[in-house]
């Protein structure tokens, strides 16, 4: 297995997994976010959706189901960002059992399946406790990782070879510290600096706990850890213009570098030091926490990517007209991010649709970080309103969206590029950070009216099962013969399944 190309979906606990508050459970940021923000905007509206997460996709009670479904796709990977409040629900020490035995069945299960079990071992959501006491703020957080991954080492290291620490900080830290979009919504600058900082120590500190759990035989000695970054590469707005073009340089420094080198050089860009200086920031990183990253860097890069990013220059003045969307403004100096309205497609939720920036950006991750080193896609999905009413969820528009991303993959592989496998964002509908139940991403449809959270393959789940057969070779798209399949599939869909 650890040689041939992992075809995969993604998901993460808070945004499919359900059961928040069984067997002892206690509440992390996620659960504290969505009771204290609930909002449901009108049906249809392309607009964020804050809803309960206490059932989700209710994973918790159906990842046998899901597991069998993902094997009659000959799905042969599956990452799964894993929830840390369900093994320590109350403090840094006392581990759950429940928890445990959860989650070594949904380990074996996948196992079972010749499925394999990718897990990241921190995404976006921390345990209340942990919070009250400071979050990523505090550095005693470094501790009480060690103690959590420690025990999921000890206890499952032995089910998988593929690790991630974390997936999105930048998404997770911009959007919850420098603003209050995402939990814990502290909107402070120091706060930002601090959580960066002890983040990157933690995966160190993963890398750590890593080793020594190779040594005391819980993990094979070709296992790997990697980290999981979400750069939408830049592309100038105006293309040759000398503003613009600075512009993409500094966002690079920001958006990949700042990112990326802690844990795979153990260096800082020189941007994060002039922040802290320019903002009065008393924080100082120090000279041993900096080789301590260098001495503990990681093995391999995960890549969410969904889209580039037009940049422009801080002194760019055109009308709003010329644009589909409003501009994004950074706490950073001298770019901003624009959406332009000629020449460029986007989805139903203003997302841009365009695949080429990957091989060159998987190009530049390995001139950056190691012409030879380990790269995986672990999200890369198209967000959209399907139509759920008809016998069949025809998601044609899904399957141009990644069928075009998939076709550079497997160019890139061809030049060179050291892509181990492919992981689509999403297996079934979840829930969604930006727009709630009713942005839907899955290749299985979820009733979420339901009670039983019925599943139902969507016609994307069909060709990504043509895909997976052919090994990548095979990306045409056929649609009265997808339909057909997708018949066939719903004909004789197992109903246990749901």
């Amino acid at each position: 297995m650890k040689n041939k190309f992992i075809w995969s979906t993604s998901t993460n606990s808070f945004q499919i997994e359900g059961g928040r508050n069984l067997l002892g459970r206690c509440d992390s940021i996620w659960d504290e976010f969505t009771k204290r923000n609930f909002e449901i905007p009108p049906i249809g509206v392309a607009k964020r959706e804050i809803n309960s997460i206490e059932i989700a996709a209710d994973f918790y009670h159906k990842y046998k189901v899901d597991a069998n479904i993902m094997a009659k796709a000959g799905m042969n990977g599956f990452v799964y960002n894993l929830d840390w409040a369900r093994l320590f629900p109350k403090n840094s020490t006392d581990v759950s059992a429940a928890g445990l035995q959860w989650l070594d069945d949904v380990f074996k299960t996948f196992k079972e399946k010749n499925i394999i079990f990718i897990p990241i071992l921190f995404h976006w959501d921390h345990p209340m406790w942990a919070q009250i006491q400071g979050g990523w703020e505090n550095r005693e957080i470094i501790n009480w990782f060690r103690n959590y991954v420690s025990v999921i080492f000890k206890y499952f290291g032995k089910y998988t070879d593929y690790w991630f620490v974390n997936d999105e900080n930048s998404t997770f830290t911009l959007d919850g510290y420098l603003k209050d979009y995402l939990p814990p919504q502290r909107n402070n600058k120091e706060a930002w600096v601090k959580a960066v900082h002890h983040l990157n120590l933690s995966a160190a500190v993963v890398k750590e706990e890593f080793i020594k759990a190779k040594q005391m035989n819980y993990i094979n000695e070709g296992a790997i850890l990697g980290i999981d970054h979400d750069w939408s590469p830049p592309i100038p707005y105006r293309k040759n213009n000398k503003d613009d073009l600075a512009a993409c340089e500094e966002y690079n420094k920001w958006f990949k570098e700042l990112w990326l080198n802690p844990n795979m050089k153990g260096t800082y860009p020189e941007v994060f030091y002039l922040f802290i200086k320019e903002n009065n920031i008393d924080f100082k990183i120090k000279d041993e926490d900096l080789a301590y990253l260098k001495k503990y860097t990681l093995d391999f890069i995960g890549w969410n990517y969904y889209r580039p990013c037009y940049i422009a220059s801080d002194n760019l003045n055109e009308p709003e007209s010329n644009f589909q969307i409003k501009q994004s403004m950074f706490p950073f100096k001298s770019f901003m991010q624009v959406y332009p309205k000629e020449n460029v497609s986007y989805t139903k939720w203003n997302w841009i649709i365009d695949s080429s920036k990957l091989i060159s950006g998987a190009k530049e991750l390995a001139k950056d970080y190691g012409e030879k080193i380990p790269l995986m896609i672990i999200e890369n999905g198209m967000g959209a309103f399907d139509d759920k009413a008809s016998e069949l969820i025809i998601d044609d528009y899904r399957i141009n969206y990644l069928k075009e991303h998939i076709e550079k993959i497997m160019l890139a592989r061809k030049e060179g590029i050291n892509f181990i496998g492919y992981s689509l964002w999403t297996y079934c509908d979840i829930y969604s950070p930006s727009g709630g139940y009713r942005k839907d991403y899955g290749l299985i449809s979820v009733d979420f009216n339901s009670p039983i959270r019925e599943r139902k393959p969507k016609l994307s789940y069909e060709w990504y099962k043509q895909v997976i057969a052919s090994d990548g070779e095979d990306l045409s798209i056929d649609l009265e013969k997808l339909k057909k399949s997708l018949k066939n599939d719903l004909n004789n869909w197992d109903w246990t399944l749901k």
